[in-house]
């Protein structure tokens, strides 16, 4: 009798154990992952043709305003998201840049919007997505998917452009922060575009996710219930089709790296795990390292050689 129970104190001791670990799963995904499905308020009336630069720089960007440019809806996931957009065309015979914003963010951002007024000076054809769960896009969940999903969106973007006969080799993708991470997953997904630029990329999400949990002072082991909650209840593997997997997939598509060594959201190690990367797939690089920089500051501060750069990085790996 006292054996029996002793078993099923066990087991439900055991099942208790096991709700607390999904319980800590998932509030800390609902915390880690939740993003707003809208436009920041201070962001929201910025467009291509007129745009503030908010609190990222003190200096008059209207310089690199485009007037003409259009929104446009891409469907994905069968129709099922609906993808708001904004697509500059200049000449189809140029190079065709995606651009793909960070976390929480959107196309409506000063990192999405001051660099394509830079490839709009050089008549480069523009196509800026808010991933789902974003800006004006469908909601899906109001969860971001950790790259699983958004690297949906951008082959769905790809496949919009060659629909208008725009030629893969001259497609190039554009990642800012945590969009470079989706930018360099993609290629699990599609090879068809030509070279990759990133912003202060994340690279290992793993470690990502501890660092940003150290960042915010909360206990680093809460990964591992994240992650198996994430992927019994949302039916996501965060770490499938990571970059260093992706890329070892890919047609060895160069790859252009900006990161600022003062970077706190995500450390310049990735960048140099980005590397790392690219060296055991035998892909082109150039990194550019800039000593006093935070996160995302490098474009507003190193304005002309970030535009130089960029410029000459597209031109010479895209085939218009």
């Amino acid at each position: 009798m006292r054996g029996e129970i002793i078993k099923k104190f066990l087991a439900f001791f055991l099942v208790l154990l096991v709700a607390i670990y999904f319980g800590v799963g998932w509030f800390a995904y609902g915390q880690a992952a939740s993003v707003p499905c809208d436009v920041w308020y201070e962001e929201a009336n910025n467009t291509p043709s007129n745009w503030s630069l908010g609190t990222k720089a003190e200096w008059d960007p209207s310089d690199y305003f485009i007037d003409g440019y259009e929104e446009v809806t891409i469907l994905a996931d069968g129709g099922e998201i609906e993808l708001n957009s904004w697509w500059v065309e200049n000449d189809l015979s140029n190079p065709t840049i995606i651009f793909i914003h960070g976390l929480t963010s959107s196309k409506n951002s000063p990192d999405i919007l001051l660099p394509m007024g830079i490839l709009n000076k050089n008549d480069f054809n523009l196509l800026a997505i808010d991933i789902r769960d974003h800006g004006k896009s469908t909601c899906e969940d109001g969860f971001y998917a950790a790259g699983q999903n958004e690297t949906d969106d951008v082959v769905a973007a790809i496949d919009w452009l060659k629909n208008k006969g725009v030629k893969s080799s001259s497609i190039g993708i554009y990642g800012s922060s945590l969009g470079a991470l989706i930018a360099l997953m993609t290629p699990a997904k599609s090879n068809d575009f030509g070279s990759i630029a990133v912003i202060d990329p994340p690279v290992d999400f793993k470690t990502l996710v501890r660092e940003e949990m150290a960042y915010q002072g909360l206990p680093t082991f809460l990964w591992e219930p994240i992650y198996h909650y994430a992927g019994i209840f949302k039916g996501i593997n965060m770490l499938k089709d990571i970059p260093e997997e992706a890329l070892a997939k890919g047609n060895k598509q160069p790859l252009l790296i900006f990161t600022g060594l003062l970077n706190e959201r995500v450390l310049p190690h990735h960048s140099d795990d980005l590397v790392n990367i690219a060296i055991q797939n035998n892909i082109e690089y150039d990194i550019h390292k800039y000593t006093d920089m935070n996160h995302t500051q490098i474009l507003y501060f190193y304005t002309d050689e970030y535009s130089q750069i960029l410029t000459d990085f597209y031109e010479r790996t895209l085939n218009g």
